[in-house]
């Protein structure tokens, strides 16, 4: 979830699970949901009202798809935090029931709900055969770990970071995980997931809200910078500033050699080797909701998509721009939509 628990043995003792034999998210299945878009929407303290919607490829959303396709399996918990893909499998995470669900990524059955070694996941990725989930424990105190569930079983442990982590990607046979929280914590952490250790810490100077790869380069977002990451050393190899009307600035994400991100309702795009910010949003949308405005963000193969949170009670609206700044559609989707994923 976004918002703190305050504010808002494994499941009855048993495990349901099958094998899975790879660690990319390149799956190989086909299915109803094989081509198309998930929307998590995190819902509230009402565990019936977090859900997952699909878009499909000719612009149709199916609500709920969870709950129709498995109407008889635990739930997934209030509050969805994230989800990420491991060949066939995609794991949704609940931050508030410590739970992750896994399902079949195109046909959306049920294969193992995994609720040990859990305090507040946020964020997972894969690699060699295990997934890594970030958990922020105490959120205030730089007490977070991961939780590493092995792939082939589905059991889990735990590794100690002694430092704030929350989102996380994999590169180069490394995690990278940005050590910020609402503006606690200012650095990037390399971790080794052959020996489970901390290769490097980068310092930045700031919060890191958001990340992305490309091309051997880590560019970070910090709310009134980017800085890019050189891979191959660790270090910083350059910034861009923002401008000061830019302040608040998140949600970075890279798409078509493109750095995207947002500032309250306005969306910023810039060339990957720009140096300099752009003086023009791209897109900007209004919202009446009060702690929704631009609560999902994402650009991906040509289309820019914007979440609101809307009022956290009842269904809301997702936005489709070309990345020309036109929209191309407004949807419905459930209540409290915080992220999309693209599924093919």
């Amino acid at each position: 979830m976004k918002f703190k628990n305050s504010l808002f043995a494994l499941l009855a003792g048993s495990l349901f699970f099958v094998s899975c034999s790879s660690d990319d998210d390149n799956g190989s299945g086909s299915g109803a949901y094989g081509n198309g878009t998930f929307v998590l929407n995190e819902g509230n303290s009402n565990p019936s009202s977090s859900s997952v919607s699909f878009i499909g490829s000719d612009g149709t959303v199916e609500q709920d798809i969870f709950k129709t396709v498995n109407p008889d399996a635990p739930a997934m918990g209030s509050y969805l935090q994230s989800m990420f893909f491991s060949n066939d499998y995609a794991f949704i995470i609940s931050g508030l029931a410590n739970k992750v669900t896994v399902v079949n990524r195109y046909t959306f059955e049920f294969v193992a709900s995994i609720d040990t070694d859990f305090s507040n996941p946020r964020y997972g990725a894969v690699i060699n055969g295990k997934a890594y989930i970030t958990n922020s424990a105490a959120y205030a105190d730089p007490d977070d770990f991961l939780t590493v569930i092995d792939l082939a079983s589905f059991t889990t442990s735990t590794v100690e970071l002694n430092d704030y982590a929350e989102r996380v990607l994999t590169e180069n046979d490394k995690l990278y995980i940005a050590n910020g929280y609402y503006g606690s914590g200012s650095s990037v952490t390399v971790f080794n997931p052959a020996n489970n250790t901390v290769e490097a810490v980068v310092e930045l100077g700031y919060s890191p809200n958001s990340f992305d790869e490309q091309d051997g380069a880590l560019y970070v977002m910090g709310g009134t910078e980017i800085s890019r990451i050189n891979l191959a050393n660790n270090t910083i190899s350059g910034t861009i500033e923002l401008t000061d009307e830019m302040a608040g600035a998140k949600n970075l994400t890279i798409s078509d050699n493109s750095i995207y991100y947002t500032v309250g309702t306005s969306v910023y795009t810039l060339p990957l080797n720009s140096t300099t910010v752009p003086t023009e949003a791209l897109i900007t949308y209004n919202s009446d909701s009060q702690w929704g405005a631009m609560y999902g963000f994402s650009a991906y193969n040509g289309k820019v998509y914007i979440a609101d949170g809307g009022d956290f009670i009842s269904n809301s609206d997702i936005y489709i721009y070309g990345t020309n700044g036109t929209l191309i559609n407004t949807l419905k989707v459930g209540v409290g939509p915080n992220s999309f994923y693209f599924n093919n």
